[in-house]
């Protein structure tokens, strides 16, 4: 025996406000899903990413998203709507899945020898992922298709550089033209574990010699960090200034500290990019890999601070880590320094028990 469903909707009232009758609702009931399934199917990929890229625009113009961010953001949507443009001009947001994005990854990456790391992976998906987002916020679409493009969880350990691959990297650095500028910027980073960004951003004045401190500023809301200048990375910057034209360093310099410029007037910096291209070039001459980049110094100057006894929460604060989860990810060493740390303690208690035992 069927169940009756008792509601209290006067359906009939709802016709008479309408202007319909109960068998036009009933239909327009029943074409709701095909309705959005039609909308959903004639979307155009295109259309999405124009919108998507005027809406991180406005974000950035509300400081609501750093510029390096929506470059890194613009870049990679500019080459999937060139793509689309040439290969699949008439393709619907629904169409687009992980075999396309994959597709004009390994068109555009200049390493096809090496495949692309995790890394390089997740961030794109990420980024497709926040379209999908954007566009079924503005209701382009009846599901959430950002199940289709999945973030690869696989934990890495961070990659860092030994002793004599640092050297190496320096010798490297200061054979190449303007040696001595990119040797400092390697040694800079090795010694203060900025990112690129903060780099190229650093003022002379920034670099406070008679306080021995270092001011970082990041992103364009100049979130602002002070760090100890240690002595060796004092020592090669006021080495390098002198060279490049800066005899004497002083607080009234507003210049860039890395600049393309020689002598006192520093107006125009080093760029990211550039940097990224000497550190790969580097890199390779040595025989590093891909999991190996600009922020392996990063890497190298957490890892080395943990070594030397610096406490978790004084690395945080030098490293600009908002999260502590963050910085607990240099803990992790690598196989061979784990071993070497953990046998300095050798034997232990539960050693000595074991050699009587047997």
């Amino acid at each position: 025996m069927p169940i009756k469903k008792q509601t209290n909707i006067a359906y009939e009232g709802i016709c008479n406000e309408l202007g319909i009758t109960i068998d036009e609702l009933l239909k327009l009931v029943k074409n709701k899903d095909k309705h959005l399934s039609s909308c959903e199917e004639k979307i155009s990929l295109i259309q999405v990413i124009e919108e998507y890229v005027l809406y991180l625009k406005k974000l950035e113009k509300l400081n609501r998203r750093s510029s390096n961010t929506l470059v890194t953001y613009l870049n990679f949507l500019y080459r999937v709507k060139s793509f689309v443009i040439s290969r699949k001009p008439k393709i619907t947001l629904s169409e687009l899945n992980e075999s396309i994005i994959f597709e004009i990854l390994e068109n555009s990456n200049p390493r096809k020898d090496e495949g692309l790391s995790i890394h390089t992976v997740n961030k794109y998906m990420a980024i497709i992922r926040g379209m999908l987002g954007y566009a079924f916020e503005q209701g382009y679409t009846e599901k959430d298709l950002r199940y289709k493009f999945s973030i690869n969880t696989t934990s890495t350990l961070p990659r860092y550089l030994n002793d004599v691959q640092i050297e190496k990297v320096l010798k490297g650095a200061l054979q190449k033209t303007y040696g001595y500028r990119k040797r400092a910027m390697i040694l800079f980073l090795l010694g203060t574990g900025c990112r690129v960004s903060e780099l190229t951003n650093m003022k002379v004045s920034d670099f406070i010699v008679d306080e021995n401190l270092i001011l970082i500023r990041r992103g364009k809301r100049n979130k602002e960090r002070y760090i100890p200048m240690f002595k060796e990375v004092k020592v090669a910057i006021l080495h390098y200034l002198k060279v490049s034209g800066v005899s004497e360093w002083n607080s009234d310099l507003k210049g860039y500290l890395f600049s393309q410029d020689e002598g006192l007037i520093r107006e125009k910096k080093v760029l990211e990019r550039s940097v990224q291209y000497l550190v790969r070039d580097l890199f390779d001459s040595i025989g590093l890999g891909k999991d190996f980049t600009v922020h392996s110094f990063r890497h190298t100057f957490a890892v080395k601070c943990l070594k030397s006894g610096i406490k978790e929460p004084y690395l945080m604060q030098m490293l600009g880590h908002e999260d502590p989860k963050t910085t607990a990810i240099y803990t992790k060493l690598l196989p061979k320094d784990l071993k070497e740390e953990v046998m300095k303690y050798y034997p232990f208690p539960f050693e000595e028990l074991l050699g009587q035992l047997i």
